[in-house]
């Protein structure tokens, strides 16, 4: 998949490793070159998301059933026609691969989900919202902010109106019981009782082997007559938005484990054959 054959305005999917979390984020095409493409500006909380160098970047394309994907990718800011873009250096040809080979592992686990939720609003956040508040700002000369009115050493102290994003005070923080069936490197499946809704996020921890590994998960699929479990009404299909790297090696220590139980099984299995058809003799 060339870099140049992806249409204007398709959303791209960026995955970024960083402090030992994996993140998901994103965007849409704004401009395509061979070695470069440009995305609309990725914000957060009024400010462009800043990558930093040591960040481990992976760009994800969906093209009708096929998945295509760029490793080690080198991103930056920068204007186009006047406005912010993220831009994307590509290093390596992208290769294809599909979403379903991901494996996936049943874990069957009670889990505490929680989300944010403003009064009055049926979304739900996997973080708390913010907004804007204004407040009183010593800075110097300069226009640098001060933490304290003594920090300057010039003599020339201001107070300016400045705003700053704060969590938002009405939103209410809530907790409800989930059952989470299985997992893998992109996503997960839970159950519950608490009716969600498609793109609604919330955060929850995976019991493992290294210790609970926080998630943030969006919603994708919503499933109102699930089958594999009766004790609860609904089943949901999630991607991550976040997760800890340690998630990965689990599912893979979980993939070994249920490999060689396999393993184990057929052995046994013809060991009993055997056994059978030399007493048959």
């Amino acid at each position: 998949m060339l870099l140049e054959n992806i249409a204007l305005g398709k959303t791209m999917e960026i995955y970024v490793d960083r402090d030992g979390y994996r993140y998901r984020l994103v965007s849409k095409v704004e401009k395509t070159g061979v070695k470069k493409i440009c995305l609309t500006a990725i914000m957060a909380g009024g400010r462009a998301f800043k990558f930093r160098p040591e960040d481990k970047i992976r760009l994800v394309y969906r093209s009708e059933d096929q998945m295509w994907e760029w490793l080690n990718v080198k991103a930056g800011l920068a204007m186009l026609d006047d406005e912010p873009v993220h831009y994307f250096e590509i290093v390596n040809k992208g290769q294809s691969f599909n979403r379903r080979q991901a494996y996936r592992v049943n874990i069957d686990a009670d889990v505490e989900i929680g989300f944010y939720q403003v009064p009055g609003n049926r979304q739900r956040l996997s973080y708390v919202p913010l907004v804007k508040e204004e407040y009183e700002a010593f800075v110097d000369g300069n226009g640098v902010e001060l933490e304290r009115e003594e920090d300057d050493r010039s003599g020339k102290v201001f107070i300016e109106k400045r705003l700053r994003m704060v969590p938002m005070k009405e939103a209410e923080e809530r907790k409800i019981r989930g059952f989470v069936h299985d997992i893998s490197e992109t996503g997960m499946g839970f159950y519950s009782n608490e009716l969600l809704e498609i793109e609604n996020s919330f955060y929850t921890r995976i019991p493992s082997d290294y210790g609970p590994l926080q998630v943030r998960c969006s919603i994708v699929r919503v499933d109102d007559h699930p089958k594999g479990n009766r004790r609860f009404r609904y089943y949901y299909g999630c991607i991550y938005e976040e997760s800890d790297q340690k998630l990965i090696r689990y599912i893979y220590d979980v993939q070994r484990r249920q490999i060689q139980k396999q393993r184990d099984r057929r052995e046994f299995e013809a060991s009993v054959r055997e056994i059978r058809r030399e007493r048959n003799k």
